[in-house]
């Protein structure tokens, strides 16, 4: 999960046995919901669970990098088609601190994940590419165009 691998490590035979033991179950609840990027069941799963979570050394050390994960793939989903979005938005979308939305945004821009910058006097982040794929189509488009033309042409 850490790794962002679609992988379930409870679908293995060796776990079948195990697979209603509350621990297992626990846990099988929360890759599912981190899987299906909804952050509201993932942060819920964290509270009702959060002894039996919280309670293995081992998740207790990675449960803030899996939240972060699954925050970043929702806000990476809320924010493609928009060129600019509102961060008080995203904040109430992610239910998190606009304090923790910008430090989110700055860490996908520096890793260039998107593209665009936050503005932080009018809470906004903008310059974000609408739509990656046609920008990438036009390109290309553009290079065929002049390919044909140079032939035709020489």
């Amino acid at each position: 999960m850490l790794m962002e691998s679609q992988l379930n490590p409870f679908d293995g035979q060796e776990a079948k046995p195990y697979k209603n033991d509350p621990e297992i179950l626990a846990m099988t609840n929360l890759i599912a919901a981190y899987q299906k990027n909804e952050i509201l069941e993932f942060e819920k799963i964290l509270k009702t669970n959060k002894r039996t979570i919280m309670d293995d050394p081992f998740i207790r050390n990675y449960v803030e990098d899996l939240l972060k994960n699954v925050r970043t793939q929702v806000l990476l989903k809320l924010i493609k088609p928009y060129t600019r979005i509102r961060i008080p938005f995203i904040s109430k979308e992610l239910n998190v601190p606009e304090a923790d939305v910008e430090q989110l945004l700055v860490s996908l821009i520096l890793d260039n994940r998107i593209q665009g910058h936050t503005d932080q006097v009018n809470r906004l982040s903008k310059g974000m590419k609408k739509y990656a794929a046609v920008d990438k189509w036009n390109s290309q488009l553009k290079s065929l165009y002049q390919t044909i033309s140079s032939r035709v042409a020489g």
